[in-house]
């Protein structure tokens, strides 16, 4: 190899690095959370709705009604150990909607690049059971979002494909591998001050 090439194989290399370097801690986000006041909390949602490419499901409200906040450190966050959907319904249908397991939990990821007051994040380990006439399906994954400091909002935005149906039985409405779009916001209530936290970086 002569010197000329040499140099430019060094420096290709040494680019690659620096950018390898870039995206791995700008993808890591902060490893230590501080959550303002933490502990045990609840959480109320309006209207959140399930949709899948054939039908939408929409409850009257959900709530989570246990779950801790951790003061501080990585992730998770935060946990949702029980959580309630109410009225729910598929075109006039009703639905049931229950927890398969626990805990979900909630990630923090970043401060969101474009509103500082936003912590986008993540609800993970989800895993839930919808049943009607003649309907019955897992949701198992993820879901992306943020939590809003100045609402005290937990926004699941809809996006990201991260949410799967497996074990569907819903006369060809939803089908294995049907990736649903989940949109709510929680509105979140620490127990003992009945206030909303704020998620910081410390």
């Amino acid at each position: 190899m002569n010197t000329l090439a040499r140099r430019a194989a060094v420096v290709a290399a040494a680019l690659g690095a620096a950018i390898g370097m870039t995206v791995s801690t700008a993808s890591a986000g902060p490893t230590t959370w501080t959550v303002t006041p933490a502990g045990a909390y609840t959480a109320h949602a309006d209207y959140p709705t399930l949709d899948v490419p054939a039908i939408g499901l929409e409850c009257v409200s959900s709530d989570v009604t246990a779950g801790t906040l951790q003061a501080t450190g990585g992730n998770p966050v935060a946990d949702i150990d029980a959580i309630t959907f109410t009225d729910c319904e598929v075109a006039g249908i009703e639905f049931d909607v229950t927890m398969n397991a626990t805990p979900w939990v909630i990630n923090a990821n970043q401060i969101n690049a474009s509103n500082s007051n936003w912590v986008d994040g993540t609800v993970s380990s989800i895993s839930a059971h919808i049943s009607g006439v003649g309907c019955d399906a897992d949701f198992t994954g993820t879901v992306n979002g943020h939590y809003d400091n100045s609402s005290g909002e937990l926004v699941i935005d809809g996006t990201g494909n991260g949410l799967v149906a497996s074990n569907a039985s819903c006369l060809g409405l939803i089908s294995n591998g049907d990736v649903a779009s989940f949109n709510a916001a929680y509105l979140v209530n620490v127990t003992s001050t009945g206030t909303s936290p704020v998620i910081s970086t410390p």
